[in-house]
């Protein structure tokens, strides 16, 4: 191609960016990617990924960012390719509709009048001034203002209604921007992580997904109890909850002081959502029978999960494990003893007194007494700047479909001009959209015009 007929380039640019070939591949790699998104899990430690899939595969993962793929450089830049797309296709066709919306054609040719697939004309026996008044207040009750333009003795009337609807599909445009832009505002300066808070226990760090560390949350959130609802079988969960407070300096927050939390229910303070996601149950405080092998009474002796008691010898008793039901046997307790000086050994202990167990070197044999369970809630925690972004684009999208689809913007064009006989009149309508309900009105209100020019002068 010659130097004369070639375009410049910032025209071949800017006819490539609003092409519509752009939108279908931007929206296809989008769509693809999320497909991609769902199939591999997402925020695994890498050891995960190698186990599953090979180190090649985790050398790809890493250079894509395909184990946090939404937040990606790449899934980034694909958004904000079809951002530029769906901007530079308004940009390119705003102006045309602006100007048709606010600056109509108020003094249309005959001919152009009557190119229009819906146009009739009649003869009014009136003069051009009462038959302009008259059509003038029809007009106004059924469509609002009208515009009227004078010229070598002929008038134009011009109405529409709707108008509006014409820009429905670039305010839903621009609510897709919009949200695309709270989804990004909320993946780049949000956050998510989890909490495990057992009943009476108080947090104040978060940790974070995908092992990013941990995040201080600036305040404490306290776990003041742990409540399940069972169906009337007893042992289907119906309902869970929890009783948080939160705390600020040590002291209870007016307002924020044992608030339910249930699923679907969140709580929200300064900025972070507390999501009710899950529980655990487990061993909490476990009573045991001690009794000395060597002969001597027996003592009860208090043991905290997770924590370890000294025996009157110096002997450190941990509770290991907890089984609520042990080969059949009932509850029992795996125990690690620590001697003075070191030498590690395991006991049992079981609820059934015919069952006093201990290891053969054990200067004692334990009995477990009770269990008072520990509950623990399993609360998810985010923080996400972008929602009000979203939900002001979920609004505007609602709006601008709603405007596109179900309204249209009519507009008619009516021409005076005295005649021997009176004054003769052509009236020419247009609906950009819905032109089917718009053609039978626009019959319904030529035949009640021509019924008005039958009135006496």
């Amino acid at each position: 191609m010659s130097s004369g007929t070639s375009s410049p380039l910032h025209v071949v640019l800017w006819n490539g960016l609003r092409s519509l070939k752009l939108t279908l591949v931007s929206l296809f790699l989008l769509a693809g990617s999320s497909v991609l998104g769902t199939l591999l899990p997402q925020n695994l430690p890498l050891a995960e990924y190698h186990q599953r899939l090979g180190p090649v595969a985790v050398r790809i993962i890493r250079i894509l960012q395909l184990d946090n793929m939404y937040h990606s450089w790449w899934f980034y830049g694909l958004l904000g390719l079809f951002a530029l797309n769906l901007s530079a296709c308004s940009v390119h066709r705003l102006p045309g509709v602006w100007r048709q919306i606010f600056c109509p054609q108020l003094m249309p040719e005959d001919r152009w009048l009557q190119s229009r697939p819906l146009h009739c004309n009649w003869l009014d026996s009136r003069c051009p001034e009462v038959v302009t008044r008259r059509l003038s207040e029809v007009l106004r009750g059924r469509f609002g203002t009208v515009r009227r333009s004078q010229k070598d003795g002929t008038v134009w009337l011009f109405v529409q209604r709707h108008s509006w609807a014409r820009l429905g599909a670039y305010v839903t445009h621009l609510a897709i921007l919009i949200i695309l832009l709270g989804g990004v505002v909320g993946g780049k300066w949000g956050y998510r992580g989890y909490l495990t808070i057992a009943e009476g226990q108080a947090v104040a760090h978060l940790p974070l997904v995908g092992g990013e560390g941990v995040r201080p949350l600036g305040f404490s959130v306290r776990c003041d109890q742990f409540v399940i609802d069972y169906y009337a079988n007893g042992y289907q969960p119906r309902e869970f909850r929890s009783l948080l407070t939160i705390l600020e300096d040590g002291r209870e927050v007016p307002g924020h002081v044992r608030v339910p939390v249930r699923v679907n229910h969140p709580l929200r303070y300064r900025g972070l959502t507390f999501y009710q996601s899950g529980y655990d149950t487990d061993a909490g405080l476990l009573r045991f029978s001690v009794t000395p092998r060597g002969g001597g009474e027996p003592f009860d002796l208090m043991v905290v999960y997770g924590q370890s008691v000294l025996l009157p010898d110096g002997t450190a008793l941990a509770v290991a494990g907890y089984i609520s039901d042990f080969e059949g046997k009932g509850p029992a307790a795996g125990l690690e003893l620590t001697s003075p000086d070191g030498q590690r050994g395991r006991a049992m202990a079981f609820q059934d007194p015919d069952l006093l167990m201990g290891e053969a070197q054990a200067p004692y044999v334990f009995r477990l007494l009770s269990i008072e369970p520990c509950r623990y809630t399993g609360l998810q925690v985010s923080r996400d700047p972008g929602v009000p972004l979203v939900w002001l684009g979920c609004l505007l999208l609602v709006v601008g479909t709603l405007a596109a689809f179900y309204f249209s913007h009519q507009r008619l064009w009516l021409r005076l001009q005295g005649d021997a006989g009176g004054t003769r009149v052509l009236m020419a309508g247009h609906a950009h959209r819905q032109q089917g309900a718009f053609s039978g009105r626009f019959e319904v209100l030529c035949q009640e015009f021509r019924n008005l020019s039958k009135e006496q002068p």
